[in-house]
């Protein structure tokens, strides 16, 4: 079976954007409306809502390496089973945390570091996205799954009409609701969006058949890990950057982060949209033994990554004088941003690495290594930096840390390669 890279790579990167682009239209919305106050409680509540989408988006992606490597391997019926399977474990997945995040997202936000008028604005926004967690969950999943079924242009075009809906809605909302018509945008056009992508999966005259099989649960669930934690990691980034900006330098340092992440994480999903859409391929050809494909995948989206970090970091320029103005932030956020938008500049190309490790890994299955990567940088290098770096610099030590910990975390993702080679060459020595 031949692949056409550019056939799954550029309606993943664009499918992903658009993801990214929902915070972006979020925010430029309320900054005109609410100023500081607005987008600081959007990023205080982004981790929430990012942890929701990036469920979907694990269980989606898990379900779908496993589902085509076996696809690879020619075991068709055991991959419908993965399928159906996979289907219910997101509705399940949905309901759960739908009921979670409706008693937990106040004690969240208040332990996120959210007060004052900060506090009732991501309120508003929280409750609302919580209800809709279902929709937000069952939707991402499903754009995931739509791409490891060769329909990788019509789960782009769901994702084209779920931002169109969540635009419009803006508009109409935001100036009455502020915060809570936001949440309102974004629950409603996922729900689009989940409905296009079942219309899309059924196939014409045939019913929809769930054979659910417990057994493929736990293998779901654990192929899930870590493309879930690759998905939300910068969301726990955010939560810990958002601590550190305020403790330094307050609102306006929490609003000028909200502003330069809104153009970081949109490249982080670019470099994601690539490591997903080689990911079917990969993992077909993984399953199938065709190193030539796979071989020929991973180096595309190399160059690819590395062309796109290059380029990213020679906006800086621009982003430093235009995000400022176009989202209507305060002059002292402004002046914050000069800085931190430089230091930035210099950990695309090793976020673009990260991304393209950690993504190879469990697109081939191996996922412990897979989660080393994705894990350690949120849960040891970012705070870790973060205390040391604003502890000694101020503020731009809370911008500089996210560069070192990208670093870090490369050199761990080199030396997870250099030791499987030097296994490997053992391996293959004569005794």
């Amino acid at each position: 079976m031949k692949f056409k890279l550019w056939n799954y790579i550029l309606p993943s990167v664009i499918s992903m954007v658009l993801v990214g682009t929902y915070t972006n239209i979020d925010g430029l919305f309320i900054g005109n409306v609410t100023g500081d106050d607005g987008l600081a409680a959007i990023n205080f509540a982004w981790p929430i809502v990012a942890f929701i989408t990036s469920l979907g988006t694990g269980v989606g992606v898990g379900g779908s390496v496993l589902l085509n490597q076996l696809r690879g391997q020619g075991d068709i019926q055991g991959a419908e089973r993965i399928k159906s399977t996979m289907l219910g474990v997101l509705a399940g997945v949905g309901v759960l945390f739908t009921l979670l995040f409706l008693f937990t997202y106040k004690p969240l936000l208040v332990l996120m570091g959210a007060k004052g008028q900060v506090l009732i604005y991501a309120c508003e926004y929280s409750k609302i996205v919580s209800l809709g967690a279902f929709f937000q969950i069952m939707g991402s999943g499903l754009v995931a799954l739509l791409r490891n079924e060769q329909k990788t242009y019509f789960s782009m075009v769901c994702c084209i009409v779920g931002l169109v809906v969540h635009i419009v809605l803006d508009a109409f909302l935001v100036q009455t609701y502020t915060l809570a018509g936001v949440g309102v945008s974004t629950v409603l056009s996922q729900a689009v969006i989940m409905v296009l992508c079942f219309l899309a999966l059924k196939e014409k005259g045939k019913k929809f058949s769930f054979a659910f099989d417990f057994k493929n649960v736990l293998p779901i669930l654990k192929a899930s890990s870590s493309p879930l934690g690759i998905n939300f990691v910068p969301s726990v980034v955010l939560l810990f950057t958002n601590y550190f900006a305020e403790t330094a330098g307050g609102t306006a340092a929490v609003s000028a982060y909200a502003v330069m992440s809104y153009a970081v994480y949109t490249f982080d999903y670019v470099f994601q949209g690539i490591c997903d859409g080689v990911q079917p391929i990969v993992s077909f050809c993984h399953g199938a033994g065709d190193k030539e494909q796979e071989n020929r995948a991973l180096k595309v989206s190399a160059i690819v990554s590395v062309v796109c970090a290059l380029a990213f970091a020679a906006l800086t320029p621009l982003l430093i004088y235009g995000m400022p103005k176009v989202f209507a932030t305060s002059a002292q956020a402004e002046e914050m941003m000069k800085t931190g938008f430089i230091f930035y500049a210099f950990s695309y190309l090793f976020k673009a690495a990260v991304k393209y490790v950690g993504s190879y890994y469990y697109a081939i299955g191996k996922t412990a290594r897979s989660n080393l990567l994705v894990y350690a940088d949120p849960l040891f290098f970012t705070p870790l930096l973060l205390w040391a770096l604003s502890s000694w610099m101020g503020l731009n030590g809370v911008w500089l840390a996210m560069t070192v910990s990208q670093v870090c975390v490369s050199a761990l993702g080199a030396a997870t390669f250099l030791l499987k080679n030097k296994k490997k060459d053992k391996e293959n020595s004569p005794v």
